[in-house]
């Protein structure tokens, strides 16, 4: 078992995913039991759209098999602001990743719940 971190927070907005999924596929290429702790940027404001939704889709459907049967849980920290304009795909992150996921501005905190899902193995 191990803690996957992902530091995607120096990251531009539209390359963070890609950032994130090579570090997820990395992660179950490793066919190990993980969590991971994944450090998001900065949201953009409000209503500009980050371009490569259809990309992110195909790469969340790659990686999502993987997750489902090594990950035990994703923390994302992010800010509060970013929380609330992505309530709605955090509200579905169990169903949209295959595992638990859990959102947090604090890195200590969502370090913390990714190690209590390993430890309920």
């Amino acid at each position: 078992m191990a803690l996957v971190v992902v530091d995607a927070s120096e990251s531009a907005p539209d390359t963070a995913p890609t950032v994130v999924f090579d570090a997820l596929m990395a992660a179950v290429e490793r066919r190990e039991v993980f969590a991971a702790v994944v450090r998001m940027p900065e949201v953009p404001p409000r209503g500009r759209r980050i371009a490569g939704a259809v990309e992110r889709v195909r790469m969340l459907k790659r990686v999502r098999p993987g997750l489902v049967e090594h990950c035990r849980g994703l923390a994302f920290v992010m800010s509060e602001e970013a929380q609330q304009n992505n309530a709605k795909t955090l509200r579905s992150g169990a169903k949209m990743w295959g595992c638990p996921t859990f959102a947090t501005d604090d890195p200590e905190h969502a370090r913390s719940w990714a190690l209590a899902r390993l430890g309920s193995e």
